[in-house]
């Protein structure tokens, strides 16, 4: 687990030291780099040791007497067996280091080498013999790579921070990246808030041509699995059981234990984490030290419609005899980080859960871990989100969908706080049309038409975009895939193309590789997206019961509690927050005297926005959180 970074063009080597102190958090073992000035080529490495700890496992590292030259951040789970297969084919390379196998596979296979790779990366390969070069992301973009093209070049990097002394960067604000940013809380797709400056996007791969004015040609070797279809209709496999699915876990897990320095765990006391934890100890790789986020405060979540999570954690560390450490959080405390957040993401995300993320990873690695095992996709795979449940009844009511909706409006009046959120949320993800809920669904907790708080040649912009016919994002590409779908497997489609790579695991990897630490995801794991895939929607969800096909998978491993709990997430008290305790820090951020926000927000729409807020006539939290850390992050890359 490392930072990378490099170039192909008319650049000067002295960039590749500052791509080296600016991702220095991501790798504090080791630095290393390499440039050709005739070729006009260059790499940089930051090193996190956790395979293969000697020198000779140092980027960027040679393969194929020196045809490659390679930097890799991420981890190749099953490279024994891909050495073995290799060594078969007459390649001398070192048995002990996964970043070894990338070289030679690429020599024999090309692109094609990708699919061979069960793990996580990104990762830039130069042919010499070619002068091009190969970068790739996995298959669900749980590694970060970023790139510009300029007048004088291509560069990337494994956070968007490390690009800013790229000469000729385009560094002015993408309106349509902060429109989709405002919509969804996070920017979907191949933008970034950099006009400048794309991701690569999960299961993709790039090329790279010519010194003076290269050339870049994109591929894709991944796409997510959807149900066979058959006369239209989607066909399941009925020989799937939930045993099944629990041993398939205990395979991933344990090929993902793999590592030279010791493993710890991510244990909130949910499902997922819940799971992850006791395949780690049926397998015979007990976590190190397992860690939980408490809130100190007393019903600090309850506002939020949230449980505390310590309770449910403590039962499941005592049912596997593990050592279970909570990091309390300080609310106050929290609201003085969120500035620091929006920079140390790349992309602002309006969600304080990157904070708990970061804040157990200086833990464990205080502790000398500097591995997590974490539960982080078991939502978007196994159907944890209320989305999912309203996908279901959408299906399950049929014409009864939209009377359902009006009676559910109608009942919403007459609870409050969060179960009243809730129920107009399903009324109205109940009435949209079928395209629209697919997009719908996303926008949780952000306010409706959020794009028009944008100051006004921008709004005009972005309402011009949205009268074009072509695909928007990747969210419009996963629904054109998914068509003739069940409406909840197109939903957990789409989930692989945005919320899932851009929002959770853009956050999971940033917050904790700012500590130096590396975590792991196995839900996420393509062997068991293909199961799931032939799981049918009636058993992934049952009644109102979200993940039961999974939960049913952990019977007798998990305590009832915890699989009979209701749905928490990485949660925080954020509306209580912001109205009490950061009303000060959010209208000096917004309204101050001379401040960003009054060049790229209407000044009147976002006074009347916060008002509405604190006076309880809408829920517009969220979004207030989203102009502020659109505003902290543009002041924290200002600041580098």
């Amino acid at each position: 687990m490392c930072g990378i970074g490099g170039f192909v063009g008319r650049f000067d080597a002295s960039l590749l030291a500052d791509m080296q102190r600016r991702l220095a958090h991501r790798g504090p073992d080791g630095v290393g780099h390499w440039h050709d000035g005739n070729a006009g080529v260059g790499l940089v490495h930051r090193r996190l040791s956790i395979i293969d700890l000697s020198e000779a496992a140092s980027q960027p590292m040679e393969a194929c007497g020196g045809r490659y030259h390679i930097v890799f951040n991420g981890e190749i789970y099953n490279y024994k067996a891909l050495v073995t297969y290799l060594k078969a084919k007459g390649y001398d390379l070192n048995p002990h280091s996964d970043t070894a196998v990338l070289g030679p596979l690429y020599d024999l296979h090309g692109p094609a080498m990708l699919d061979r790779l069960e793990g996580i990366f990104a990762f830039a390969l130069w042919d010499a013999e070619a002068r091009e070069l190969f970068a790739a992301r996995d298959h669900l973009g749980i590694k970060p790579l970023y790139y510009t093209e300029t007048p004088h070049g291509f560069a990337f990097a494994s956070e968007l921070k490390a690009l800013l002394g790229v000469k000729g960067l385009k560094e002015a604000v993408d309106p349509v990246a902060l429109s989709e940013y405002l919509t969804f809380l996070w920017t979907p797709s191949a933008r970034t808030m950099l006009a400048g400056v794309q991701k690569l996007r999960p299961g993709h791969w790039l090329k790279v041509r010519g010194e003076k004015a290269p050339v870049v040609e994109h591929g894709r070797w991944y796409t997510p699995p959807q149900a066979r279809l058959e006369e239209g209709r989607p066909v399941y496999d009925p020989a799937c059981t939930p045993a099944q699915l629990a041993g398939l876990v205990d395979e991933v897990v344990a090929e993902q234990c793999i590592s030279d320095v010791p493993v710890g765990a991510f244990l909130s006391g949910g499902v997922d984490s819940s799971a992850v934890v006791a395949s780690m100890c049926a397998t015979g790789n007990r976590p190190a030290r397992a860690y939980c986020i408490s809130f100190g405060e007393e019903g600090g979540l309850a506002s939020e419609g949230f449980e505390d999570d310590i309770a449910y954690a403590r039962m499941v560390a005592e049912s596997c005899g593990l050592d279970l450490r909570d990091v309390v959080v300080d609310a106050k405390g929290i609201l003085a980080r969120l500035p620091k957040l929006a920079l140390m993401l790349d992309e602002p995300q309006a969600d304080p859960a990157p904070l708990f993320v970061e804040d157990i990873a200086r833990q464990a690695r205080g502790d000398g871990i500097k591995v997590l095992m974490s539960g982080t996709g078991g939502d978007d795979v196994m159907t944890g989100y209320r989305r999912h449940l309203a996908a279901r009844y959408r299906q399950r009511l049929g014409l009864l969908r939209r009377p359902a909706a009006v009676a559910l409006g109608l009942g919403a009046g007459m609870v409050k706080g969060a179960a009243q959120r809730r129920a107009r949320r399903m009324a109205e993800l109940l009435r949209a049309g079928e395209e629209d809920f697919l997009r719908l669904a996303f926008c949780t907790n952000s306010q409706p038409g959020a794009y028009r708080l944008l100051r006004r040649e921008w709004r005009e912009q972005i309402e011009a975009r949205e009268r074009e016919e072509a695909p928007r994002d990747d969210l419009d590409l996963a629904a054109a895939e998914s068509r003739g779908q069940d409406v909840l497997n197109r939903l957990l489609y789409a989930e692989l193309f945005g919320f899932l790579p851009d929002h959770n695991l853009n956050y999971t990897d940033k917050a904790a590789m700012a500590a130096g630490v590396e975590v792991r995801v196995p839900l996420t794991d393509r062997r068991l997206l293909d199961f799931m895939a032939k799981v049918p929607p009636s058993a992934k969800i049952q009644g109102t019961a979200l993940k039961a096909f999974f939960k049913q998978s952990q019977q007798g491993r998990l305590p009832e509690a915890v699989l009979r709990r209701s749905k928490t997430g990485f949660g925080a008290p954020v509306r209580r927050w912001l109205a009490q305790d950061g009303r000060a820090q959010v209208e000096e951020t917004l309204f101050g005297s001379d401040n960003l926000a009054r060049q790229w927000f209407d000044p009147k729409a976002t006074g009347m926005l916060w008002q509405r807020t604190l006076e309880g006539r809408v829920d517009g939290a969220y979004t207030v959180l989203a102009l502020c850390m659109a505003v902290w992050w543009s002041e924290g890359m200002a600041s580098l």
